[in-house]
């Protein structure tokens, strides 16, 4: 009998045992910070720490969506979307320029961010990463968001641009929150896709999911508390130090469910 990790491991380009969901419960969430945890540590963009998860402080948010992809209940795959609010996105570390723009417009953006799997292979986990996405952008527009933004590493770009449709919006720099590693900032425009109609737009935006599909799952007060103190103390950058709104998470965010 295969383990859990055998059956990941020979996942075939099939999601037909596959679920997509937003995480709910502090398991769920849990599991999802582990594996972002190893997938980073692997690639390098992270530091080991006694909790073994990966929490920023835009996980404890009620406006941060947490997509897990399972197979037979293990988290295999897993992507979070910021919603821009009171700590802002993510991002603005680097690219807070092109943030303020958006606003400035009028604009209501989002952060795709914290993206990791359990792999081997990824033309294997390519279909479950469709998946995930689609279950993600939909929410997003189901949200009010005009655009989703992210941060990615040169050599990753131009899968997103391929297969999301997404557009470069900044140039290659420094990314702290990841070891200072590489990134170029990405964008993708709803009304730009709307309008072009884009060869995998069908792919994301053919078949709308259930309603119940699509609900937020904001994080209660008893799971921000948990998974404050796990929070690593160097994604405490600016602009959160300079907002004062990282002790305060925990508390009024949480339980007034403002972001």
């Amino acid at each position: 009998m295969l383990t859990a990790q055998q059956e990941i491991d020979q996942l075939q380009p099939t999601t037909a045992d596959v679920t997509y969901q937003i995480a709910a419960t502090r398991e769920e969430r849990a599991a999802a910070f582990r594996l972002v945890y190893k997938s980073y540590l692997r690639a390098g963009l992270g530091e080991p720490n006694p909790y073994e998860m990966r929490v920023t402080p835009y996980h404890l948010l009620p406006s941060t969506g947490v997509f897990v992809a399972l197979l037979r209940r293990e988290a295999i795959f897993t992507v979070s979307l910021v919603v821009d609010g009171r700590l802002g996105l993510p991002m603005e570390s680097v690219y807070r320029r092109l943030v303020a723009a958006r606003r400035e417009r009028g604009l209501l953006v989002g952060e795709v961010s914290c993206l990791a799997d359990r792999r081997s292979q990824f033309r294997r986990f390519f279909p479950v990463f469709l998946g995930l996405s689609r279950l993600m952008v939909q929410y997003a527009r189901r949200q009010g968001l005009d655009e989703l933004l992210v941060a990615v590493h040169p050599k990753h770009a131009r899968f997103y641009q391929r297969f999301m449709s997404f557009e470069m919006i900044g140039e290659e720099t420094a990314y702290p929150a990841v070891r200072n590693h590489p990134a170029v900032a990405l964008s993708l425009d709803f009304a730009r896709i709307d309008r072009e109609r884009p060869e995998n737009y069908h792919t994301f935006f053919g078949e709308p999911l259930p309603d119940e599909e699509l609900q937020p799952r904001p994080i209660t007060k008893a799971q921000c508390e948990y998974f404050r103190r796990m929070v690593d103390p160097g994604l405490g950058f600016a602009p959160l130090k300079a907002a004062g709104c990282f002790p305060q998470i925990g508390n009024a965010e949480a339980a007034t469910g403002v972001a």
